[in-house]
This record gives structure tokens, sequence and C-alpha cells, in this order.
């Protein structure tokens, strides 16, 4: 990991990042990519109800800091996207986290809890309300990779079965270096979790962005290893086979210098890259995964339509059939029995 610039020279690090950041690179693989069996926690074949962004990632990273400045930033400044909290309790809980790293310069607590964020997002005139988890990265470790079933590796099993989009955060020196229980929650664990979203109906439609944190700190392990494509392709094989075409971004949500005691601390005067790209480019096909359904929707309302029309049209016909027939009947009947009483009366008069 390159050291951290000096606080007086603040475009080093932007420098160091330009020739990396190319924000959204697919990245492709065969197309009898596996997609495995549904993750024993699931209970139902039924479509979900898809209303959420579901961001997954183990302790430390990046999530909770992810949030709280991509809201920051979502809320303050102007942009094709906004976001805005449906109360004030979570309003103040983002912004907060922000103030915390500002003024005392202190990166937020890890994640104690599970917490829902209500979050109104505004994207190209299309406004989603969606519920964003946070929650500890322990709980991850469970759910997925030692596949536990408690209270909250099932919330969170049912958090990703709600997924209108998933966000994957990893830290790539995590993946490159950590130890074997770190890199399996972002290998194994992130593999079971997607194959399971995969497997539900419509979780193959399901926009899905890799994003790489701390790209300041990794710059040159990402550099090492071919930038953002080189390095998915390179640590994330897995998860490349059973999403094809996954998309990677890299983001750098807070930047980090040396104090006087040389600690690493949260320096917010420079700006962070990178926040909102994975999240339009999961707006912009959750939105056009609506109106595919809406269209799907209408289609299937017309197709039973006319279908119930051409019955309609089939009944009376052959009500109207049974009808004539009747009346033919009737009237053969008629015939007959004119016939058979004009016989008798002839035959009388002979």
């Amino acid at each position: 990991m390159q050291s951290s610039p000096s606080p007086n020279d603040p475009s080093q690090t932007i420098l160091d990042e330009e020739d990396i950041l190319d924000l959204g690179e697919d990245v492709r693989v065969p197309e009898d990519a596996i997609f495995g069996d549904p993750h024993p926690m699931a209970v139902s074949d039924a479509p979900p109800r898809r209303d959420r962004v579901v961001i997954l990632g183990r302790t430390r990273a990046g999530k909770t800091i992810y949030l709280a400045r991509l809201y920051e930033q979502c809320w303050k400044h102007e942009g094709p996207l906004r976001i805005e909290a449906h109360d004030g309790r979570t309003h103040l809980s983002l912004l907060s986290a922000v103030e915390q790293m500002q003024e005392h310069r202190a990166w937020p607590a890890a994640t104690e809890g599970t917490n829902y964020l209500d979050l109104k997002l505004s994207w190209k005139g299309h406004e989603l309300t969606m519920v964003s988890l946070d929650y500890p990265g322990e709980v991850f470790h469970r759910a997925f990779v030692e596949q536990a079933e408690d209270e909250n590796t099932r919330e969170l099993v049912d958090h990703v079965r709600r997924a209108a989009a998933v966000l994957m955060l990893i830290d790539p020196k995590v993946l490159a270096t950590g130890r074997l229980g770190e890199s399996a929650d972002d290998d194994f664990g992130m593999v079971q979790a997607l194959r399971y979203l995969r497997s539900l109906p419509g979780g193959r439609t399901v926009p899905i962005a890799l994003v790489l944190t701390k790209i300041d700190e990794n710059a040159d392990l990402l550099r090492h290893h071919g930038k953002l494509r080189g390095f998915a392709e390179r640590f994330c094989a897995n998860l490349l086979r059973t999403v094809p075409g996954l998309r990677v971004f890299g983001v750098c949500a807070v930047r980090s210098r040396r104090d006087s005691l040389g600690r690493h601390v949260p320096d917010l005067e420079r700006p962070p890259r990178g926040l909102t790209g994975p999240v339009e480019y999961c707006m912009e096909h959750v939105v056009a995964n609506r109106l595919a359904d809406a269209r799907q929707k209408a289609t299937d309302a017309l197709r039973e339509r006319v279908i119930r029309e051409e019955q309609v049209a089939a009944a009376e016909e052959k009500a109207d059939n049974r009808f004539w027939l009747s009346v033919n009947a009737i009237l053969i009947g008629g015939i007959v029995v004119v016939g058979l009483l004009a016989w008798l009366v002839i035959r009388s008069a002979g």
C-alpha cells in the first residue's frame, strides 16, 4: 500500500489515482458461467418484492462511511442523483458520521447492530423508495460463509432476497493480502450471496456493481495488477463466473492522512471520488427493469383480455349454434308432425 501523501500536497493522491479510476469497467467472462443452487435459507419460489438497494461488505469494507459520504454528497450538492432520508433520525445519523470525521478527525465506530436506512432516491425524473441495511460485517460472515441461521442472518438473507440492486463493497487490500477468514467473506461469501440472488425468480436481471473501496490507499496495488479490470480478473474470478459482465467501480469515500502521531486519520479537505457512479449505474438498470416489467404486465393484460374476448365470442357462437339447432329441430319436428297429421287425414278420408 502506498504511503499517505503529505497534507500540504492535496493533489498527489488524485494524480496517483487518475490512471486507475476508470469508473465502470465491464469485466466479461464466458456465457456458460455458473449460477449454483439456492441458498439453504431460501424459503419460497414466489417472486420477491424488490424494493431496496443492498450494500454488501465485510467488516471494515467501508459500508458506513460510503453510505454517509454518499448521502452528504447527494443531499448537499446538485446532480442527477438525489437522496433524501424519510425521517430525521436517519438524516442526522448519516450526517453526524461525516461531522465526526470532519471535526474530530476520527473514524466512525464499527456498526454494532443492524439499522434500516429509509432513503428516497431521485434519478433523472424517476423517484424510487429504497431501504438500505447497515449491518455488522460479522453478520454477513455468519449468513453466507458459515450459513448459520439466526434472527440477524435471516434478516440479511431476506434483505438480499428483496434486492432491486446490489453494491458489493470490497477493500482490495483485504482480498489480495488478507488472512483466509477475511478474504473468504469477499470471495466465497459474496459468491454464495449472489448465487442465492440469481437463483430467485427475476434474480438474473438485478443489477450488481463491484465497488473496490479505498483506492487512494490501494492505488499501487491496483496499478500493479492492471487497474480495476486486471485486479478483478485476478482476485474476483469466482464472482465474475457467477455474474457475467459484472461492472467494476473504484471509489474513495474519505481520504486519509497521517497525524503527528503517525496514525491514519480522515481528511475531508480533499473531495471523494466515484461515489455516485455505482448507484447511478444500478438505478439506470432498476428503472429499465421496472419499465420492462410494466411493459410485460401490459402485454400480459392485453393477451388475457384478447383470450377472454375470444372465449366470450366462442361461448356466444356456441350458444348461438345451440339456439339455431334448437330452432331447426323444432321446425323439423313441426314439419314431421304436420306431415303425419296430413297423412292421417288423407287416410281417414279414403
